[in-house]
């Protein structure tokens, strides 16, 4: 196998080993129970971690099967503000739910700002 060959091979594995780790410090992705005292700290926390200008709809199930959870900016419902373009371009909000040290946490992808999940009941996502 020529030497060029050989690189590529080592780089695409280091990637897949890449795509497979742990998030750094020891942190596991995690789930939500599901109960309602669970998804009622959720909303708190997105509360807390969004701008209060509109409120948030999450689904009941929110975090309880994926660790990911994405929020998108809702379009107006009136034609009385609509977007300039007709769309609205503006990133989705994206929070990661953590396990550390038995601390469940809270975490917005976008500056890596963390709130713990004090009252919430954490699980290890399975698989991870």
């Amino acid at each position: 196998m020529s030497p060029t060959k050989t690189a590529l091979a080592l780089g695409i594995l280091v990637l897949l080993g890449a795509c497979q780790s742990q998030p750094a410090g020891g942190d596991t992705p995690a789930l939500l129970s599901g109960t309602e005292a669970d998804q009622k700290e959720l909303r708190e926390k997105i509360r807390d971690a969004l701008p209060a200008d509109k409120p948030v709809l999450l689904a009941d199930d929110a975090l309880t099967r994926d660790s990911l959870l994405v929020i998108e900016r809702a379009p107006p419902r009136d034609l009385s503000r609509p977007p300039v373009n007709g769309r609205n371009l503006q990133r989705p909000e994206t929070f990661r739910l953590l396990l550390d040290n038995e601390r469940c946490w809270l975490e917005r992808l976008g500056d890596g700002k963390r709130w713990e999940m004090v009252e919430a009941s954490c699980i290890p996502a399975p698989g991870r």
